[in-house]
Formats: structure tokens, C-alpha cells, sequence
């Protein structure tokens, strides 16, 4: 019995996820983006017990993934470029740990579009990947303070 039990935080997790897709789909804003920060911290929670086996940049990875419910409700209220800073979020932290991206991929460039229609998308890409920070506050000056300010063309 020298074995110490984990609190079941993903359960819990769970929940509080299926609450915030419904209140989504009831469009009940403010009540799902509680629902979906209380899961965040859920998570944080669950990674950060002993035992988890979690380093920091799998707790960033597994926090940053409740940002694709963030990004979504700002989609449904319009806010673009909220919502692409939230997904570009996501984006950049599974592009660093080396998870599958595919699907965030093609959700990024999606959002791309909603906000920076005529602008290259590729370019944004790469410039994200390449992003030291990796921090949401970072990743948002990006999306929507330096980004919108840089040059056309980049010198190679």
C-alpha cells in the first residue's frame, strides 16, 4: 500500500469538457469558456501531481489543447484574429514537440484566411514555427501585433 493514488483529474477533465461542448451548442459563450478553463486547469492539475510522468512541454502541449475550444467560440463570435492567435497557439506548441499536426494545419490555415485573406499563408506558417517564444502571450504579439507590421517580402 506504499503505492499513492493519482486524483482522477482527466475524469474530471472530461466533464468539464462535454459541459463547455453543450453550453457551445447552446450558444452559451460565457458559460462554455468557463467550462473550458476550469478543464485547463484540470489538466494542469493531473500533470503537475507526482507521478505524472509529464515534462513542461508536455504540460504545455496537453494545456494548450483546451485553446482549440477557445479558438472555436471566438470563431462563432467572430473574432478572427482572437481565435487565430488561440489556434496558432496550439499549433506551435504540438509543432515542437513533434505531434502530429495535420489536422491544426489545415484548421490554421482556415483561420489564416477568416483574418489575412490576401496574405501568404506559408510565409505565416514558417514564420510561426520559427517563433522563439512559445508561451501564448508570445504567440499572440505574433499573430496580431508583429505580424500584421512585417514587410511583404523577407530577404533571404
Amino acid at each position: 500500500l506504499g503505492i499513492k493514488s493519482m486524483i482522477d483529474y482527466l475524469g474530471k477533465a472530461a466533464t468539464k469538457k462535454q459541459k463547455g461542448k453543450q453550453a457551445v451548442k447552446d450558444k452559451k459563450f460565457d458559460d462554455a469558456w468557463r467550462y473550458f478553463n476550469e478543464q485547463k486547469v484540470l489538466y494542469l492539475n493531473h500533470a503537475t501531481q507526482s507521478g505524472s510522468g509529464f515534462d513542461r512541454l508536455s504540460t504545455m502541449v496537453l494545456e494548450a489543447s483546451v485553446h482549440v475550444d477557445f479558438a472555436n467560440i471566438l470563431r462563432l463570435e467572430g473574432k478572427y484574429e482572437s481565435a487565430l492567435s488561440h489556434l496558432s497557439y496550439v499549433y506551435k506548441l504540438n509543432f515542437i514537440a513533434k505531434r502530429p499536426i495535420a489536422t491544426l494545419e489545415k484548421k490554421l490555415q482556415t483561420y489564416f484566411s477568416k483574418v489575412y485573406d490576401k496574405e501568404d499563408y506559408l510565409r505565416f506558417r514558417k514564420l510561426l514555427e520559427m517563433l522563439k517564444g512559445m508561451d501564448f502571450v508570445a504567440v499572440r504579439e505574433f499573430v496580431e501585433l508583429h505580424y500584421p507590421q512585417l514587410p511583404k517580402v523577407i530577404e533571404d
